[in-house]
């Protein structure tokens, strides 16, 4: 192998879901085109096993710079990896010196809460990602964020039992907090599903085994507008991420800080427009 060939470690929790695959499709055709390779880090979302991988990828050089899909890092940890001329990429997270590619959640979020809001829905209840101690989790924060702003601003009152928390974003989480949520509320009339399209199709899938109708009865909003959004019964009305140019621009950008046109001491913000889809379950 060529001494200028560069290896980039990405890292996500899972690698087998929709969401990460779209943003690889942006991030793989740029192998073809320099003397780059990319290695594949799964963490399955333990927090120790996370750091365990994040320190090897460190002590162990095994990169030259570092995509973090949708997984925090600890500042001291960021720290050292900037003194070890590690640049690492953060694609949703927000660390404080670090690069960031996200989309404005703010924006898709109080989008979709709005269109709901302007259809009549007042009982309006939000699944959410989790907070995870001492690290950020700028996603979460921001959608919810976003959720709050709308109903404050439509007068509908915040109550933060109407929201709730997924761990790894899948399906069956999305079916097992709507259950929670129609037992719970018999006036809910909407779900915004902030942690993703899958968890929205559970929550679509929870709602039709109550021998309730989506919109109907309960509206559902997703989020990401991943390949299969538009295949589902009924198609998912959603906020679209630029999935594939999410992966793109954090590629770029880490090549960029590989070949010294970004300084080790800078922090480079790139955020990008949602664009809210409007289907047939909401």
């Amino acid at each position: 192998m060529p001494n200028d060939f560069h290896t980039i470690a990405v890292v996500s929790k899972l690698f087998s879901n929709n969401f990460v695959h779209e943003i690889l499709h942006g991030i793989e055709p740029h192998l073809f085109k320099g003397p780059y390779e990319v290695n594949y880090y799964p963490t399955t979302g333990r927090t120790d096993f996370e750091n365990d991988i994040l320190k090897t990828i460190l002590l162990e050089r095994r990169a030259d710079a570092m995509i973090s899909i949708s997984v925090p890092m600890e500042s001291d940890l960021l720290e050292s990896y900037k003194n070890a001329g590690i640049p690492v990429v953060f694609i949703e997270e927000t660390v404080e010196g670090g690069h960031t590619v996200k989309v404005d959640n703010v924006k898709g979020s109080y989008m979709a809460v709005e269109h709901l809001i302007k259809q009549g829905r007042k009982k309006i209840g939000i699944i959410s990602g989790e907070f995870l101690d001492k690290r950020t989790n700028a996603n979460v924060v921001e959608r919810l964020i976003g959720y709050r702003k709308a109903m404050e601003d439509y007068e509908l009152e915040f109550d933060q039992k109407m929201v709730k928390h997924v761990a790894y974003y899948e399906f069956d989480e999305g079916v097992q907090r709507t259950k929670e949520f129609m037992a719970e509320y018999k006036d809910l009339d909407a779900i915004f599903c902030a942690a993703g399209d899958l968890v929205a199709m559970g929550a679509i899938e929870a709602i039709q085994q109550a021998g309730l109708d989506v919109p109907k009865d309960v509206a559902v909003v997703g989020y990401d507008d991943i390949n299969v959004s538009e295949f589902t019964k009924p198609a998912l009305t959603t906020v679209k991420q630029p999935l594939e140019k999410l992966g793109s621009e954090a590629f770029e950008l880490a090549v960029r800080c590989i070949n010294g046109q970004v300084g080790k001491d800078e922090s480079r913000l790139i955020i990008l427009d949602p664009k809210f889809i409007i289907r047939q379950s909401a």
